[in-house]
């Protein structure tokens, strides 16, 4: 009627303590890997907002420079250096008025009273290679030549305007004219002995038109940097020349000659 002997029950006991305190733990590690799960990925939501809102500015980013590209575009605009001629034939109409001109073919020349002109004729074909314009102690001597409708080719004579000065121990600058880029060009002229050094000065510039390139060169004082007054009438004189090219197939950089005027009657 007594049972067993109370130290199996403490025994009993102490093992049900154990598996409690067992399970405890358990609990404890579960919790604490829940919490550390829960941390994670509030850790990893952190970095993901985070990304998200980093890609968002570098969208916006992308945006603006898209912006800024686009007001550049806008803001650039191409000149048009021959708004004021010379022109093509095609773009102007010279019937109906009294203006003295004289028809080279494949180019209209306009003088001003008092201007003389040179013509370099080509022998024996009598073609007009260039014409030059004379007045007082200057002059403006222009050529035509044909070009590719890419257009580039004013850039290249140019260039050699550049080498050919450069090559006979002158010098060339380049510049902004009143037709876009223009070189300047001084060249050291040949002397005898005790004589005074002299320069040959002149200004060469090109205006491109449709499949057509005229080339002048400024000569004498009204090349001189300080002679604006005496180079403006060959300006007004090289805006009113008219191009008639015509459809021939030319090779580009070729010379489109002139034909000397039919006399009068």
């Amino acid at each position: 009627m007594f049972g067993r002997k109370r130290g199996g029950g403490k025994a009993n006991l102490d093992e049900v303590k154990a598996e409690v305190e067992a399970e405890a733990g358990a609990d404890d590690r579960l919790g604490d890997e829940a919490e550390a799960e829960e941390s994670s990925a509030d850790q990893d939501g952190l970095e993901d907002a985070a990304q998200a809102e980093g890609e968002i500015e570098a969208d916006d980013q992308a945006e603006a420079d898209d912006e800024d590209d686009a007001i550049d575009d806008d803001d650039v605009v191409e000149t048009d250096w021959r708004v004021d001629g010379p022109f093509d034939f095609e773009e102007v109409d010279l019937h109906g008025d009294e203006v003295v001109r004289i028809d080279l073919d494949t180019l209209i020349v306009t003088p001003w009273d008092g201007l003389g002109l040179q013509l370099q004729v080509e022998e024996p074909s009598r073609q007009v290679l260039s014409v030059t314009g004379v007045w007082q102690d200057s002059g403006l001597e222009v050529a035509l030549f044909a070009a590719p409708s890419s257009g580039g080719l004013g850039a290249e004579l140019l260039e050699e305007a550049v080498n050919e000065v450069t090559a006979d121990g002158g010098t060339a600058e380049l510049t902004e004219g009143a037709f876009g880029p223009e070189v300047r060009r001084v060249l050291p002229q040949k002397r005898g002995k005790g004589e005074e050094q002299q320069y040959h000065v002149s200004r060469v510039w090109c205006a491109e038109g449709p499949r057509w390139v005229l080339r002048a060169t400024l000569l004498g004082e009204a090349a001189l940097e300080e002679a604006e007054d005496k180079a403006a009438p060959f300006l007004e004189f090289f805006r009113n020349l008219v191009v008639r090219r015509g459809t021939k197939p030319m090779v580009p950089g070729e010379r489109i000659v002139m034909k000397l005027p039919e006399q009068e009657s």
